[in-house]
């Protein structure tokens, strides 16, 4: 009976374990909108001799995919935007910009496009 009763628990315990809260799109990088099309931000690093200018930074927060312009998901608000040399922004899946995570380091965010 104990045998059955502990085993009970630990099943019991390995499921409800396995039913953590996640975001709704389990997306586990930040994410920011930019004139309608979200970017991801990606482990990248980018030298700062590529950084061109600000463009932007993130003005608010949201707990799910950001769907206005400047919003982030898992950014910090005043997050700066940057432009990245020789990289046109643009609406194609070459579309590339900078965060700067930490005060003079940079992550490269690549622009999510819909494949249809």
């Amino acid at each position: 009976m104990i045998k059955r009763s502990i085993l009970l628990f630990l099943v019991t315990f390995l499921l409800l374990t396995g039913c953590n809260e996640r975001n709704q799109d389990n997306i586990s990088f930040p994410v920011f909108n930019w004139n309608g099309h979200n970017y991801i931000v990606t482990n990248e690093p980018i030298p700062n001799d590529k950084i061109e200018e600000k463009v932007g930074e993130i003005k608010e927060q949201t707990t799910d995919l950001p769907t206005k312009h400047e919003e982030g998901y898992r950014l910090n608000t005043g997050t700066n935007i940057y432009k990245i040399r020789a990289v046109e922004i643009t609406n194609d899946i070459d579309s590339n910009m900078a965060i700067e995570i930490e005060e003079g380091e940079y992550r490269v965010a690549r622009i999510i496009v819909d494949i249809k």
